[in-house]
């Protein structure tokens, strides 16, 4: 049984972590994206003349909207202190009620917690936001969630198309270093053991990832029987023959302690969008990944369509028997469809395996049905999707905007 010194080492030392956290993360995401904001430390005010009494751990200035400030309490642990971060947080908002720069004053927690603290997390978060309670914190939340707080914040007024890409970038950067990150490993190996020293703000998914490839973390404080000692993560993918993006975003190799190693190439998703674009390219890719003979009736009706571009172009120029080819033939190669539009699979501009993606990962909220295999996602995809779809496939079939003639382009629909 650990003495009551050894206790608060341990506590003062997880206090610590999820500091140092934080600021790696702000680090890290100011280094992707180039916002304009800054992280201080050790925060302050008072009343005039007074001592500055009230404090919180962090201070980000967004410089880019008049130096609007959100203040942070770091913690690991949600216990009665929290009054005590309640009390500082009414002070320091009386005393800003002129200038009124201080925006937000967010509890902070670490993804790795435990279970039972993310109960208490949440049910004061809930607390928080409840009409019944009165609180002076704008919410308590995990270090990945303001994270995604500061990008929407900083990026408010950017055209939906750059936030798009902005945001999908950073979502693929970040699952390349949460594989990467030593303490996800550590806490894989044994959690319980492990939980008070090694703080990260992307044990979640690292764990979703791992889970979904079939390995198994340590439970209590049973070491996992999938033990890992290494993790080569990149998502430096060579581009496709031409210059198009591969499909694969994050490719990555584990070792484990019996020396046994798996690689898998992931494509991520982040949107909150219904639907989003998954293939853009000519209509001659296509017939060559669904490996339709050049002369069959099929792929002389997708080569009308690119040149149409809609079934409404169709009907007007009296082609409507080109649509019952499509919708008649297409659903047969809804399997080939889905593999070659969402991960790759037979894309003749292919020059490398690892372009060609193996498992998908919606980078939302982190829950287990947000990492699918490439076999599973595509038996679920064409169940769920297919009547949902334009011709019998899971698709919704279009051009790329000022490409009428020379291109096609396949919207997917999303987990949302």
């Amino acid at each position: 049984m650990l003495v009551a010194s050894e206790m608060q080492r341990r506590y003062k030392k997880s206090g610590l972590e999820v500091s140092n956290a934080v600021e790696a993360m702000v680090a890290n995401l100011k280094e992707s994206t180039n916002l304009n904001i800054t992280l201080n430390k050790n925060y302050a005010n008072g009343y005039p003349g007074m001592e500055k009494q009230f404090k919180m751990d962090f201070c980000i200035v967004f410089h880019d909207f008049n130096d609007t400030q959100w203040l942070l309490k770091t913690t690991s642990s949600i216990r009665d202190r929290i009054y005590g971060t309640e009390f500082f947080a009414q002070n320091i908002q009386i005393i800003d009620s002129e200038d009124k720069k201080v925006e937000r004053i967010y509890v902070v927690v670490p993804d790795s917690i435990s279970e039972a603290e993310q109960a208490n997390a949440m049910r004061y978060s809930q607390k928080v936001n409840s009409k019944k309670y009165k609180s002076f914190l704008s919410d308590v939340i995990t270090i990945s969630k303001l994270r995604e707080l500061i990008l929407e914040k900083c990026m408010v007024d950017i055209s939906q198309g750059v936030l798009s890409n902005i945001i999908g970038k950073d979502a693929e950067k970040m699952v390349m270093q949460l594989l990467n990150e030593k303490s996800n490993w550590h806490l894989w190996n044994n959690f319980e053991s492990c939980k008070h020293e090694e703080k990260s703000d992307s044990f979640p998914w690292f764990k979703i990832i791992l889970s979904g490839i079939g390995f198994e973390p340590s439970i209590g404080y049973k070491e996992s029987k999938d033990k890992v000692v290494m993790i080569d993560a990149t998502d430096k993918i060579p581009s496709l023959d031409g210059g198009g993006s591969p499909k694969t975003d994050v490719s990555f190799t584990v070792t484990f302690d019996n020396e046994h190693t798996v690689t898998h190439n992931i494509t991520v998703k982040k949107t909150s969008k219904d639907r989003v674009t998954v293939h853009e390219g000519q209509v001659t890719d296509l017939i060559m990944a669904l490996q339709i003979d050049p002369d069959d009736e099929l792929a002389k009706a997708l080569t009308a369509f690119q040149d149409c571009g809609s079934v409404k172009k169709f009907n007007e120029q009296g082609q409507e028997h080109l649509v019952d080819v499509l919708c008649n033939k297409l659903p047969s190669y809804n399997r080939k469809l889905v593999e070659f539009a969402i991960f790759g699979v037979n894309n003749p501009r292919i020059t490398h395996p690892i372009q060609v993606a193996d498992s998908i990962l919606f980078k939302n909220m982190p829950n287990a049905d947000n990492f699918w295999l490439r076999e599973n996602y595509v038996n679920y995809y064409i169940r769920t999707y297919s009547s949902k779809g334009q011709f019998g496939t899971p698709f919704q079939w279009t051009y790329p905007s000022g490409k009428r003639g020379k291109s096609i382009q396949l919207k997917v629909f999303t987990n949302n």
